[in-house]
Formats: structure tokens, sequence, C-alpha cells
């Protein structure tokens, strides 16, 4: 045989397997495996469907906006996909499909379940294989107190910082206005969340020198809550606080009304008040009496960049609706878990985890959408998160609380029947 066609076809050979490397390395680069993500959210059989349905609008936006800004590019553009899971709210539910997700869909990342009462044992789960999981809402304090190491909470606070806010609020009014408020009726669902709630309410107001002449739990998803603000009703409060998601707040708020409770302010929660069926449900004369807690300060205070104005934008085309905080703190979840992949620049749940504990996201775009940077501590826990006050003028919630970040062209109704 001719020597030199040995030699050409060994380096035909080579060639061949160079090219096949090339290709490999470019398809790699062009083609990644996508990032699974497990998404955990009740979209059904809850009282809370209502808000999963719209968290699970901006969560499914947000992965549409970050794949079709390239996707994960120190993956070589890898993009998200999302594995969407509806707990129905019930924790055995969220537990089961956890263990499926992590064992048998391989997922780098869990986002979830939003109620504190699915969360709190879902998260175990996460934590026992090892793979890290951003609560997206749920406020339950011991989810990121109990030593767990794959457990984040980057745009949610315990429910103790909300119900602190509340009291503070009801402080600014007795110190800024002629109508002070001596007295309140605590109305909340009893689950960890309401339970979670009061316990800092009951104190702050003691602290505060309010005196608390109604102390009721209630089981959620009640058929008729006629006794319960017969009660309130009873008690002459000049606040009532009311801790519950979307279909026990429009029943509440329209019996206060039609009960004729006559409380000078009805304060919520951040929760059934801010949900996007509140106001069509209960109608504008009520909604109007209602001031609610938010953890987002409002379109006229963020909404003011390209990339803010792009999600909101396409929100309202997709949905025919306005985000509010609810599908704000969904979309930025997302985000910083792209965040914590580009770091890491792989899928493997602990390259994840490892990014996810050093995250210090600041004066960034997500960041200005959401009206406050994302440290977070040793515990999982974003420190930077605060929450507002919020007054309910037509269909439009306004900031008004505190004065640093309140409306400019509205001024707070105090007593809220002032204008009766």
């Amino acid at each position: 045989m001719n020597p030199g066609y040995k030699f050409n076809l060994k380096s035909l050979a080579i060639g061949l397997a160079s090219v096949a490397m090339a290709s490999s390395v470019s398809f790699s680069a062009y083609a990644a495996d996508p990032v699974k993500v497990g998404y955990l959210i009740p979209l059904s059989a809850s009282a809370a469907a209502s808000i999963g349905r719209d968290m699970s609008r901006a969560t499914h936006l947000a992965i549409k906006h970050i794949n079709e800004g390239g996707g994960i590019k120190s993956m070589g553009g890898a993009e998200l996909k999302l594995l969407e899971v509806d707990t129905r709210g019930d924790a055995e539910v969220a537990i089961t499909e956890a263990e499926r997700l992590i064992s048998n869909e391989k997922v780098s990342a869990l986002i979830g379940a939003f109620q504190s009462s699915v969360t709190f044992p879902a998260t175990a789960v996460a934590e026992k294989h090892k793979v890290p999981w951003i609560v997206d809402l749920a406020a339950k304090k011991e989810i990121t107190e109990r030593g767990y190491e794959y457990v984040f909470r980057p745009t949610q606070v315990p429910a103790s910082a909300n119900a602190r806010s509340m009291v503070d609020f009801v402080k600014y009014v007795n110190e800024t206005t002629d109508k002070p408020a001596k007295t309140v009726a605590m109305i909340y669902e009893n689950t960890d969340w309401g339970q979670d709630m009061a316990n800092t309410l009951r104190a702050g107001f003691k602290e505060a020198g309010v005196e608390v002449v109604l102390d009721e739990a209630y089981p959620p998803n009640s058929a008729d809550l006629r006794p319960l603000v017969l009660k309130v009703k009873g008690r002459k409060p000049d606040v009532v606080t009311v801790t519950a998601y979307a279909a026990d707040a429009v029943q509440l708020h329209k019996l206060l009304d039609q009960m004729r409770v006559g409380a000078m302010g009805y304060i919520g929660s951040a929760a059934g008040q801010i949900d996007s069926n509140f106001i069509p449900l209960v109608g504008e004369k009520i909604a109007n009496h209602v001031l609610t807690t938010n953890g987002w300060a409002g379109y006229d205070s963020v909404i003011t960049t390209p990339f803010a104005h792009r999600f909101w934008d396409e929100f309202v085309a997709a949905y025919k609706v306005e985000p509010n905080e609810l599908s704000v703190s969904a979309y930025g979840a997302v985000w910083v878990l792209k965040d914590a992949l580009e770091r890491a620049g792989s899928a493997d749940p602990q390259a994840v985890r490892d990014a996810l504990a050093k995250t210090a996201i600041r004066d960034t775009d997500i960041t200005k959408l959401l009206g406050y940077d994302i440290v977070i501590d040793e515990t999982g826990q974003n420190t930077e998160k605060r929450f507002v006050m919020q007054q309910i003028d037509g269909t439009k919630y306004r900031t008004v609380w505190p004065e640093s970040l309140a409306s400019k062209d509205y001024k707070l109704v105090w007593p809220v029947n002032a204008a009766d």
C-alpha cells in the first residue's frame, strides 16, 4: 500500500474528528440544554387561586422576557424551561410534586408556592434533596429561620414586617391627624400567615396604646362571615384590620359596609385587598374606604424605566388587568434566579444554591421595578424589602405612607368615610 495513502487516511480521520469537536462546541454554544425550573402555585380549588393566577402570569412573562433576551448568557444562551404545577392550595400536593420535579424532572431550582401553609412543608423537600428553592411571597417567618441552606426569600419579608407597617401607619395617622384611632378590631384567617400577622399586630397595637377590642380568627373560605362582622360592629372599633385572601376579603368588606360598622379605617394586609378581582367584586364605593399595605409602591413610583414599562405594557396587553405587588414580586423572583444562574454558569443545583446565597442586586432594572434592592443574608432572607400603605382611589392604589414614597398628586383621606 502506498505510505502516502495511509498518511492521508490518518490525516482525514484527524480532520474529521476536529470538525466533529468544533461542531459539538458550536452546537453547545448555540443550542444549550434548557434549564428546568419547577414552579408550584395555587391555580384552582383554593381561596388563593386568583392570586396564583396573577403570579403565574407574571412568572411566565419573566421566562419569556429572559429567553427573548438571550437566555442565560454564561451558559451559552440556555433558555429557562418552566415546569408549572397547580398545588390547589394543598400542602400534600406540593410535597409530592416537589419530590417528582426534583427526582424525575431533575430541576435546577424551584420557585413558589405563595401560601405559607404550603411553602413551609414543601421547602423541606428541597432542603432534603439539596435543590435551591426561591420563595416568591410566602410570609411565614420560620420559612427562613430554620437554619436551611437551600431556601431563599428575595421578594418577600416575614408577615411580621407587613403587620408592623399596619401598626406604624396607625401611629402615623394618630400623630398627624386630628382623628386618632383609639381602638382596633383584628379579624384574620386561621392559618400560619394569619396567626403570624395577628401576633405582631396584637403586640404592636398594645405598644402603640391602641386597645384591641376584638381579636378573632376565622376559618378561611367561610361561606358566611356575618356572625364575625356582627361581633365587629358590636365592639365599635375605630380601625378594623382584615387579614384575608380574595374571596374572604371581598365578603368581609362588603359586610362591613352593608352592616354600617362605621370605622375610621379598614386596613388590609396586602393579600385579598390587592388581588386584581378585589375592586371589581366589591365595587368602587366600598373599595374607596379601604387602605392596604403593599410590598410594592405602585405605578407612579416605579414604572419609570424602559424595562419597567415593557413589563407593565405587555402584562396589561396580554391579561387586560394591571399588575399588582403579587405579580411584580413573582416576576422579580425569576430574575433573581437568572442573576444566580449567570453567576453560577451552571445548572447544577449546588452551584445555583451557592450563587443565590451571595445575591446582592442593587440599582438595576429589576430592583427599580420592585422598588427595593435584593441582598440575601445568612438566613436566605432579603433584608432590603419594605411595605408601604396605599389607599384605593377609584380603581387606583395610591401610596400614602411613608411620606417619602407617597403619591405627589393624592392626599390621604382619613377617616376613610370622610368624603361620604
